[in-house]
């Protein structure tokens, strides 16, 4: 297709996909995939580093990364959809029978954010991805408190959890949002 110039447009598959060249089954598929890749990093990146909330990096980067490449208004809700789908396999050996629903809020969270303010700067994004994924230890809080299942952050309190998980996904957000900014651009 050209352009009022004459020239070609630069073909890239990001554009492609924002343009949606492709199906939109196809395209949640793709966020669903997003999904799937943040739990499966999440099980094979144990890193013993005894912070809560550090895989907020890689979870929320994807997610983001998803936001920014499809014009769905609920893309990051999909994306936690797969997460939470692929988080029920028994083989990822999470020992926690409620990871399908805490991958879930980050998502639902963001999205509600996100759809309620257009203004889209870095400040906004880390913000908006770093109360997503707080929700993770606030949402583990009630569960401890109506279930009584143990969950071992918890067991310090609070706030040192909820400043972790908020501090790495803003950092994941940021990241996630740059790098699909920085190559859409080229």
């Amino acid at each position: 297709m050209n352009n009022i110039n004459g020239n070609m447009y630069q073909k890239n598959i990001l554009r492609a996909f924002q343009i949606s060249r492709i199906s939109d089954w196809a395209i949640a598929g793709i966020l669903l995939l997003i999904g799937f890749a943040a739990v499966a990093l999440h099980a094979r990146l144990k890193t013993p580093l005894h912070i809560p909330g550090h895989h907020g990096l890689e979870f929320m980067a994807l997610f983001m990364a998803g936001k920014f490449v499809s014009r769905y208004k609920y893309s990051m809700t999909i994306s936690a959809m797969g997460a939470s789908i692929f988080a029920l396999m028994p083989f990822l050996s999470f020992g926690n029978p409620f990871m399908p629903l805490t991958f879930l809020l980050p998502g639902i969270i963001a999205d509600f954010v996100f759809n309620r303010n257009e203004k889209q700067n870095y400040f906004f994004i880390a913000i908006a991805g770093g109360l997503a994924y707080a929700s993770i230890p606030i949402s583990r809080e009630l569960l401890m408190f109506f279930t009584g299942y143990p969950f071992g952050s918890l067991l310090i309190g609070l706030i040192y959890p909820f400043s972790t998980h908020f501090i790495f996904g803003a950092v994941g957000s940021v990241l996630g949002a740059l790098i699909i900014k920085k190559t859409i651009r080229k």
